[in-house]
């Protein structure tokens, strides 16, 4: 078996990558709706209000719950009584019930939280006074479950964060930096101290993800060159130095070796070109340069205030968490790490589960 499909077998054992619509869902839990088979007909006929109401109270809850493939929360309507008041023009229902809700993971059938809660609804119709008496239900009265059922995830996280952190290390060995991003932007933000540990080594992977692209950049440069150089000693080989100096305007500095063979070919184009065209090619070629060299020395700026910025982040955030108490943390906790750059370590995680469903069909570890 070779590594890729090592890796791949690896992923498939835990659910650090889960699916994610926008940067909002990452870092959070996410309790799903999903309907089980054998529910009773009043639930069938308000799946789309249930649905919406559970929406609804997961956010809340703090969780997301756009997806529903490992842990989601189970509805099920249980009505009891259906009583029948006469009311002058029309008879008005009264049902009263359960709505049982269940928080489970799909794949275990590991049950985090289950509880019933009382409805009451009344109405001119039997199913409207049932429906009423479910909208009546408030978050204020289901809020046990959903907090039950994150206790135990979480615990569930902690108890795997070793896991999280090697399979984050094997993306990157892998060279899959935005997959390593995913892995560890997928630690609850609830997980406090955990998260920033999550937070400083997706900052060290993006530090290695920007030289990987630097490096790619600078790759793609000199093949550029290569080809550039290539076509300019074609043209000469054809005694036109005329398009030879127009092809060679286009080329970047690259490396020692390239930049000695451009040189050798500029000087043999122009000494055939007339002093006057050597001139306005040699202006043109001055403000390509020049443009060129104040496009470098600005990415060469920017990369370096980058790692510094970061270098920064990490010194403030370990100072910091010695100066600060265990019960200032969960309030300061967004404060240690600039909001842009974890929403843009968000934004690589987010599209990396977008463009990769295939690696991320809500990977899972056994509980």
């Amino acid at each position: 078996m070779n590594k890729k499909h090592c890796v791949l077998s690896l992923l498939l054992s835990f659910p650090c990558l889960i699916f994610s619509q926008t940067i909002d869902d990452m870092s959070k839990i996410v309790i799903g709706v999903d309907f089980q088979d054998g529910i009773s007909e009043e639930t069938v006929k308000l799946k789309q209000q249930l649905e919406d109401k559970l929406v609804h109270f997961a956010t809340q809850a703090g969780c997301s719950s756009f997806d529903n493939k490992t842990f989601f929360i189970s509805p099920n309507i249980v009505v009891n009584t259906v009583d029948v008041a006469e009311g002058g023009m029309k008879n008005v229902y009264i049902a009263k019930g359960e709505l049982y809700l269940t928080i489970q993971d799909r794949y275990t059938g590991t049950v985090f939280s289950s509880r019933s809660f009382p409805f009451n609804g009344t109405a001119t119709k039997r199913e409207l006074a049932v429906k009423n008496g479910i909208l009546g239900i408030k978050y204020e009265n289901v809020n046990s479950v959903f907090s039950e059922a994150k206790s135990k995830i979480l615990n569930f996280y902690q108890s795997r964060i070793n896991m999280i952190f090697t399979r984050a290390n094997t993306f990157a060995a892998d060279g899959d930096y935005d997959g390593a991003i995913a892995c560890l932007m997928m630690i609850p933000e609830d997980l406090t101290d955990l998260h920033e540990q999550a937070l400083m080594k997706a900052q060290d992977i993006f530090a290695m993800r920007d030289e990987s692209i630097r490096l790619q950049m600078i790759a793609e440069q000199k093949s550029y060159n290569d080809s550039i150089l290539t076509v300019a000693n074609s043209y000469l080989a054809m005694h036109q130095p005329d398009a030879a100096l127009g092809v060679l305007s286009a080329y970047a500095p690259g490396d020692s070796q390239q930049d000695a063979l451009y040189r050798s070919y500029v000087s043999r184009a122009e000494s055939i070109v007339s002093a006057e065209e050597r001139e306005v090619k040699r202006k043109e070629e001055r403000a390509y340069q020049d443009e060129r060299r104040r496009e470098d020395r600005a990415y060469r700026e920017f990369t370096k205030q980058a790692a510094h910025n970061r270098d920064m982040d990490r010194q403030n955030m370990a100072l910091r968490r010695q100066v600060v108490s265990a019960s200032e943390r969960l309030a300061h906790h967004r404060l240690r790490v600039d909001e842009q750059k974890v929403n843009a370590l968000k934004q690589v995680a987010c599209d990396y589960i977008r463009n990769n469903p295939n690696k991320v069909d809500y990977i899972r570890v056994k509980f």
